[in-house]
């Protein structure tokens, strides 16, 4: 049973995935059409890049989170 749900919960993982994706891509035809500027679009590549990038790798940016928390009493002024 717990095999059943892991698949279900790593497939749902990838249906998310695909859809921020896709609305990364809908963002910069959106904003295509909306501005018919080279400027503004690239912008939304970017940021759909980094969005798309950071829903990937969702575990490394965990990973980093945690390290800061852990080593949070550690700062010098």
């Amino acid at each position: 049973m717990l095999e059943i749900i892991n698949n279900f919960i790593q497939s749902f993982q990838v249906l998310v995935a695909a859809g921020i994706l896709l609305l990364a891509i809908v963002f910069v035809g959106m904003t295509w059409i909306r501005t018919r500027s080279v400027a503004p679009t690239l912008g939304a590549v970017l940021l759909g890049a980094v969005v798309v990038w950071g829903v990937n790798n969702i575990d490394v940016l965990e990973n980093k989170v945690n390290e800061d928390v852990n080593q949070g009493g550690t700062l010098t002024p």
